[in-house]
């Protein structure tokens, strides 16, 4: 029997969900982004308080395999509806998400494995991660929600050369273009992300939730007043919490709190 082509474990409330085709640079199909949202998605009832996505054996993901499309098969491809029904629900799952979604970038990020990871919360990159919008390389534009993520993330100009040139864009210069939180030595990159992620687990669970829900929406905001409205709803929400109650009392007593997500 063949590996599945998506895997997943969890460490010390931290979701591993890792794309599993190494021989091909974990390029991904229909099947891996519905196992990936799938995996996503229950992670909460898993126990779960972070979500790290990441590749095997040196790569995140080189794209998607353009061979399973070849032929007679491209001819006759909906790639309107196959977004649709696959990948569009699966760059959802990330957003929706109540909990932080890292995507741990080892190895290439091209093409929509560029945009995956740009859906992500955060973007943690070894010292051999690359970043490359290849897809004008085949007569294509960024999909994937990589339109919306990427001028968002480092500016207009700098994702229009990403997309119209597809040059690769290194860790170190992603990081300046604060495209990722932080670069890594690849030798220890995946004790590097659990502990980052480890520390995030430990945060209180509502806060993390309504923090990324407040700062995602307000991207979307046309004023100021529509963010300090959201948030004065949120807060009040998180000040009747168990959890609001726990990280005063254990600020008084100069301990660390121990929060339920209640």
């Amino acid at each position: 029997m063949s590996e599945p082509v998506v895997v997943s474990e969890i460490r010390d409330a931290v979701k591993w969900v890792c794309f599993n085709r190494p021989e091909v640079r974990n390029a991904v199909t229909f099947e891996c982004a519905d196992l990936a949202r799938a995996a996503i998605e229950s992670a909460p009832d898993d126990g779960a308080r972070v979500v790290v996505l990441s590749g095997r054996a040196g790569a995140f993901c080189a794209g998607a395999d353009l061979k399973s499309m070849a032929g007679d098969a491209l001819a006759s491809f909906d790639v309107k509806a196959q977004l649709a029904q696959h990948y569009h629900p699966f760059v959802m799952s990330m957003a929706d998400s109540p909990l932080p979604v890292i995507a741990a970038v080892d190895g290439a990020a091209a093409g929509i494995g560029s945009d995956i990871a740009l859906a992500a919360d955060m973007r943690l990159a070894s010292d051999k991660a690359f970043f490359a919008e290849i897809f004008i390389n085949i007569g294509l534009l960024p999909d994937g929600g990589g339109t919306f993520h990427l001028p968002r993330i480092v500016g207009l100009a700098r994702a229009l050369e990403m997309a119209m040139t597809g040059q690769r864009v290194p860790a170190t210069q992603a990081m300046e273009w604060g495209l990722v939180n932080h670069v890594y030595p690849a030798e220890t990159f995946e004790a590097s992300v659990q502990e980052f992620a480890s520390v995030l687990a430990k945060k209180a669970p509502l806060s993390l939730a309504r923090s990324k829900r407040a700062m995602r929406a307000a991207l979307c905001d046309t004023s100021l007043a529509a963010s300090l409205q959201r948030e004065a709803e949120m807060q009040e929400e998180l000040f009747a919490s168990s959890d609001f109650q726990e990280g005063v009392a254990a600020f008084l007593e100069r301990r660390s709190p121990t929060f339920t997500g209640s």
